[in-house]
């Protein structure tokens, strides 16, 4: 798995984004469009200059070791069946850093 490989040489000094499916045009609403998510159960998509601004905000926060799913709100998508919505792990805020203050380190 390459997020193992990335957590085995790097220790807690990464942070992993898994970006849902890039969709056409530009963020409406910046940050508060947008929803971070824990434990790889929900997904979704966002844009291009959303990633972006989830890149930008992960750095300025500067925590580690944190692996976080971003996606548009209005886009949550359940990645199994069994999985619920909400899942009780969103992460919100009104800019892109403090999206992740209250992430939790794996």
């Amino acid at each position: 798995n390459g997020e193992n490989k990335v957590r085995s040489i790097m220790g807690n000094d990464y942070i992993i984004i898994r970006p849902g499916f890039l969709l056409s045009g530009k963020s409406k609403s910046g940050a508060n469009d947008i929803e971070l998510n824990q434990g790889d159960t929900i997904g979704g998509g966002l844009s291009r200059d959303e990633l972006a601004g989830v890149v930008v905000g992960a750095i300025k926060n500067a925590k580690y070791g944190l692996t976080v799913e971003a996606y548009r709100k209005s886009t949550a998508t359940k990645l199994q069946p069994t999985f619920a919505i909400p899942s009780g792990k969103e992460l919100y805020a009104s800019s892109y850093e403090g999206l992740f203050v209250n992430a939790k380190v794996d």
